[in-house]
């Protein structure tokens, strides 16, 4: 039956989760504005329902901020990190801005990404998935590759490579040479081996030794291991108070300090009679008192992985030794250490050795060995919890007694003699340093075990439950095919530890009990082997041949990875019908259900078999990723914060500073999804180092390039004219550190300039501590334009209406119209003076419009409205201004200017330039133009194609009462050119003549035989044929003749004269 707890836990699970959606959707479909808050394990801005399970987080404080509202509708997540907003909070249609305050503490912001915003986030109703996702930094692992470390135990002397004889032992049985520190797949199950999840050797036994607890600087990615009494095998290198540290860039491992070199007595080396072959038995006695007496228990390193705290099992001491981080060996003045308090022990029998730094605190566990009364009603375990920040004192948070029946290790029961069965070590047992009886079947049982209680390790599930891990300290004791402290027979130890579940109730923490941890029931309910009868982790026994052969298999160390709804505990045999074995078993911590099991030796010579073969196990997550930023926006009001209207702007570039480095980029960010800009070690190629000062850089220079408004932001096109002319931009910076609510700084500007940036200095935190208040915002000077620069005032008229044209005006800005009787220059209207003619709000086109202004007017003086923003900017160089002056109407005059027509010009444009005496042009103005042939226009400019007298009347539209009227001439020029062409004879064969042309003030141009063509008057042609000649005056006209080249009438008598000379005659026609 135990194989089908996997199916029906995964179906359990798969139906929670989907009633927990449905509910969700029902909720987020009621409500006007909603959300979760979830636990973003993983650091991935999404919300996963798989590995890691991303549960809700109930509790938190979530404000909205309706448009311009000061004053938040609060709420509160519920159990599944539910929120919603109703319609009557958040009506449909308006902005809003969702804060999320009071996370738990030591909680940040996850990261911005899918399906995950950041602790401010802006909408319109209606929305739904406003989400964040919030984390414990330490909580973190990365989504793959996740591998465990766990100590490995080998058989022998760890530091010689000669047997018992003194002969050299070869290297395949060296003790020296097994592996003592390994890494495996957090996924591994099934036999470890080369094509399935292999076994990494980290250490070897000789760089090592045996260890037990293991601590992991994330940041450096070092693992610390530290030494433990182990029977049969050797310290490493540094005896008792060993700390070695192995570098997973690099590979290696080397000793990091001996404690007793740093003032810390771990107590001497109990080892004897260990040989450097691991194939053979050992003797070695002392460790049967020494155990749980000296050197050292569990161990751990805080959050910001600068200080190991570790228990002395000699002096009973909790002790902090501070490392920094990159860890470095430390000196006396590094250490600290307190007494850990005796809960009550009878005998002051106390022991403490699990040390786990949680959420900012230290546990301690503690056990009652009563090793003085050996009564089993004396047994206890007890959990400290420290918290090294505050005033250090031991807080006691759980007790309870280990007097409950067990399992047994082992189940062989001897029917022939009941005496002899491994089945009467079904409770926890007194310490005692005495070898036990023997246990099995026949006459001389090999089997031993004596169940002797370590509270070795905890681990903390999701909901806050505390897991605790239970050693048996008789499985370092014992070992396989190993003497007895006599140095007597060949035994086979067995161990026996546990996992037990407490859970928080009213804030305290509760023991299981019959299996049942609160509101969930676990595996093992009534199975008579734990508290009040059951265990919740029910399934930590071993089937061979289809029963169960050992109940309590597991080893006492445990790892819990956040998300992962399990936990790892180390155990022998974890896999069924697989003999002699250690490896990880895996328990869900929804059920007590097994997850799967992995086998990490079998039948290994030199190892420990059923006794304790691991130590302490590790996942090896990376340290959490810092992602810091959040919002460029436009700030409407000018105010500095962030109000629920203003809208991001997208496409501003940022860049990032290391001024630990002289200010180099190290970055650069374009703001997207409505402003939102994130440095992280993606968009930082060199990454996002912690406690690191930057500044982050937006150059000003490119705001002026774009047009940003409450419709966003888009770069500026360039117009001609004043009518499509784009008036000039100026944006400012808004003032920094502006508050309207608590909590300023998730909302307002950071941003101070520099030259031509905008700064914003910052120190990122630590791992995990995401810091999304790096806000900056501008905002557009307002600037106005009047749709008149000048109002002309007909004798005796009124002005209907002055209007301006705003653009980045804010929501809560008016125009005010103000008249002097005299120019005002800066800003200078923005003060007392002057006479307030009305004040209007822009409309939805940003237009102002003040109607029927009283305006009286001066004897012939002009007046000066200007149109100004109120309120009054802060900024004074914000205080844009537009001037309408309003004058009486001068008198007009009218020229106007005709033309020539020609052969070549046939038609010519009459103009007009209707103005005032002042010079300036009447802006509105008819034109009615007369001339001959019943000619008739009426635009300014007139098109004419016949010669005369021509008429234009104007008229003031403005003022219609004022014309003026002008006469113009159109003049013609179209007589022809006066051509004289003359030709000429050829005497002989190869004479020339020269043709001959003229006409006053014209220009000629010859075509003949063979293409012939020629620009001058008299051409000098040698060929016989026609010639023509056009002559053409320069306003177009022209005429042409056509005179001959020929033989003369009379040929002479000698064909040849000697000498030849142009001959001309005259032209042939024309």
């Amino acid at each position: 039956m135990k194989h089908h707890y996997v199916s029906l836990k995964i179906y359990r699970k798969a139906l929670a989760l989907f009633f927990i959606l449905t509910l969700c959707t029902a909720l987020a479909v009621q409500a006007q504005v909603s959300g979760h808050v979830f636990r973003d394990f993983d650091m991935n801005g999404v919300r996963s329902d798989t590995l890691p399970i991303e549960p809700g987080i109930s509790g938190v404080t979530v404000r909205a901020f309706v448009d311009l509202s000061k004053t938040p509708i609060l709420t509160t997540t519920s159990n599944a990190g539910v929120y919603s907003f109703s319609s009557a909070d958040v009506p449909a249609g308006k902005s809003v801005r969702i804060e999320f305050t009071n996370l738990p503490t030591g909680n940040y912001n996850g990261p911005y990404g899918n399906s995950s915003g950041t602790s401010v986030q802006f909408t319109k109703a209606p929305a739904s998935a406003i989400n964040v996702g919030i984390n414990y930094p330490s909580d973190y692992c990365q989504p793959s590759g996740v591998e465990i470390a766990v100590p490995i135990y080998v058989n022998g002397n760890t530091q010689v490579t000669t047997d018992e004889n003194g002969n050299p032992v070869p290297e395949d049985k060296q003790a020296a040479r097994s592996s003592a520190l390994i890494r495996v797949s957090y996924n591994a199950f099934g036999v470890a081996g080369p094509s399935n999840f292999p076994v990494n050797s980290l250490a070897t036994g000789q760089q090592v030794g045996a260890t037990w607890g293991v601590a992991y600087q994330r940041r450096s990615k070092k693992l610390y291991t530290s030494a433990v009494i182990k029977r049969h095998m050797s310290f490493g290198p540094l005896g008792s108070g060993g700390i070695y540290v192995t570098d997973l860039a690099s590979g290696t491992t080397s000793n990091f300090v001996d404690l007793k070199t740093i003032g810390i007595d771990t107590g001497d080396d109990p080892h004897s009679g260990l040989f450097g072959d691991k194939t053979q038995a050992s003797v070695d006695a002392g460790p049967m008192v020494a155990m749980g007496r000296t050197s050292i228990g569990g161990m751990d390193v805080s959050e910001d992985d600068k200080t190991l705290y570790l228990v002395n099992l000699k002096d009973r001491k909790l002790y902090g030794i501070f490392i920094d981080s990159p860890g470095r060996t430390p000196t006396a003045a590094d250490v600290k250490s307190w007494a850990i308090p005796d809960p009550g022990c009878s005998n002051g029998d106390f022991r403490p050795w699990a040390v786990k730094f949680h959420h900012g605190k230290v546990y301690v566990g503690v056990v009652c060995s009563a090793e003085t009364s050996q009564q089993q009603a004396d047994l206890k375990a007890t959990v400290y919890r420290f918290d090294p920040a505050a005033t250090p004192a031991f807080e006691e948070i759980l007790s309870f007694p280990l007097d409950f029946r067990r399992g047994p290790a082992d189940g062989t029961f001897d029917p022939l003699d009941p005496s002899r069965s491994c089945t009467k070590y079904d409770h926890w047992l007194p310490w005692t340093n005495a070898w036990p009886e023997t246990c099995g079947l026949g006459q001389n049982p090999t089997f031993v075990m004596f169940p002797q209680p370590i509270l070795s390790s905890f681990s903390f599930d999701d909901d806050g439950s505390m897991l605790i891990g239970l050693l048996d300290r008789f499985g370092h004791l014992a070992g396989l095919v190993n003497h007895d402290p006599q140095g007597q027979g060949f035994y086979n130890g067995f161990t026996g530890g546990d996992l037990l579940r407490a859970y928080i109730h009213n804030g305290e923490y509760v023991l299981e009990s019959n299996g049942i941890a609160g509101d969930r029931t676990g595996s093992g309910v009534a199975n008579n082997e734990g508290p009040g009868g059951g265990e919740f982790y029910g399934h930590d026994d071993w089937y061979f041949i289809r029963r169960v052969a050992h109940s309590e298999v597991t080893n006492g160390a445990s790892v819990v990875i956040p998300g992962y709804n399990e936990v790892v505990t180390s155990a022998y045999d974890p896999l069924d019908n697989v003999y002699q074995s250690a490896g990880l078993k895996v328990f869900s911590n929804t059920d007590g259900g097994e997850n799967r099991n992995y086998v990490i030796y079998t039948q290994q010579p030199g190892s420990f078999g059923k006794a304790s073969g691991l130590g302490d196990t590790k996942a090896l997550c990376d340290v959490a990723p810092v992602q810091i930023g959040n919002r460029v926006w436009f700030d409407d009001n000018r105010d500095g914060i962030q109000d629920a209207y203003e809208p991001g702007v997208d496409g501003i570039v940022l860049t990032l500073h290391d001024m630990e480095s002289g200010g180099a980029q190290v970055g650069t960010q374009t703001t997207h999804d409505g402003g939102q800009y994130y440095f992280n070690n993606t968009t930082v190629p060199a990454g996002i180092k912690f406690g690191h000062k930057y500044e982050v850089r937006m150059d000003t220079t490119q705001l002026p390039r774009l047009d940003i408004t409450l419709r966003g932001a888009k770069p500026i096109a360039q117009a001609g004219g004043r009518q499509g002319a784009i008036p000039q931009r100026h944006y400012t910076i808004s003032p920094k550190d502006r508050s309207d609510f608590s909590e300023a700084d998730l909302r307002d500007s950071d941003a101070r300039v520099v030259g031509n940036s905008a700064v914003i200095p910052l120190t990122t935190m630590d791992a995990g501590q995401n810091d999304f208040t790096y806000d900056l915002s501008m905002y557009s000077c307002p600037e106005l334009t009047t749709e008149k620069d000048t109002i002309i005032v007909c004798p005796g008229g009124r002005i209907d209406s002055i209007a301006a044209t705003g653009n980045h005006l804010s929501r809560v800005d008016s125009v005010r119209f103000v008249v002097f009787s005299g120019p005002q220059s800066g800003t200078a209207m923005y003060g007392s003076g002057g006479t307030v003619l009305g004040m209007v709000k822009p409309d939805s086109s940003n237009r102002a419009v003040l109607y029927n202004p009283a305006i009286t007017m001066s004897a012939g003086g002009n007046q000066y409205v200007y149109a100004i923003i109120y309120p009054t900017p802060e900024n004074p160089s914000c205080r844009q201004t537009d001037e309408t002056v309003i004058e009486p109407t001068p008198a007009v005059t009218l020229t106007a200017i005709g033309g020539k027509l020609d052969c070549s010009v046939l038609y010519t444009t009459l103009q007009s330039q209707f103005r005032y005496v002042n010079g300036s042009g009447v802006p509105s103005a008819s034109f009615n133009w007369t001339g001959p042939g019943s000619f008739n226009s009426a635009q300014q400019l007139a098109v004419a194609t016949v010669a005369g007298t021509y008429s234009v009347t104007a008229t003031n539209l403005d003022c219609p009462g004022q014309t003026a009227t002008a006469q113009v001439e159109v003049v013609a020029d179209t007589a022809k050119p006066a051509l004289i062409a003359n030709g000429a004879y050829r005497l002989c064969r190869t004479c020339s003549g020269r043709l001959h042309a003229e006409a006053p003030g014209a220009t000629f141009f010859w075509r003949g035989p063979n293409g012939f063509t020629s620009t001058e008057a008299e051409p000098l042609v040698s060929v016989v044929g026609f010639y023509t000649v056009t002559a053409t005056l320069p306003g177009g006209c022209s005429t042409f003749a056509v005179v001959e080249f020929s033989l003369p009438i009379t040929a002479p008598p000698d064909p040849c004269l000697p000498q030849c000379l142009p001959i001309t005659i005259s032209r042939l026609r024309r």
